[in-house]
């Protein structure tokens, strides 16, 4: 289960994963992804992606996911990424894929939803 939203009143781009989210949703996802990042139409915007509840990705949708946070960040407007987890898995998951692709200083992964909430409104 997946959402995505671009709210333009705070410019945040809102993706949330529960659960199991396979490949094929992610492609899904990731269409919809593009949408709300065409919606920021150059405007500045910070992401708040919430992966409480999900289920560890399997090795097609980490790398799609990996994708659309790579493509997102290199969007005119893009100011950061807070990814909120409530799994050390899903966080090293996270950790580990954001390194891979070479680092993001502008993403902080963390368990503490006040500590994104901070880091986005920063």
């Amino acid at each position: 289960m997946w959402r995505v939203e671009y709210d333009p009143t705070e410019q945040r781009l809102a993706l949330a994963m529960r659960e199991t989210v396979f490949g094929r949703d992610m492609r899904d996802l990731a269409r919809a992804h593009a949408r709300a990042l065409e919606a920021t139409g150059g405007q500045p915007f910070k992401v708040l992606v919430d992966l409480r509840g999900l289920h560890p990705l399997d090795a097609e949708a980490a790398r799609l996911f990996d994708d659309m946070k790579r493509v997102a960040s290199r969007v005119p407007g893009y100011r950061g990424r807070a990814v909120l987890v409530d799994s050390p898995t899903i966080a090293i998951q996270q950790r580990n894929a954001t390194l891979e692709g070479g680092g993001d200083p502008s993403e902080l992964i963390t368990l503490d939803e006040t500590a994104a909430r901070a880091f986005l409104d920063g």
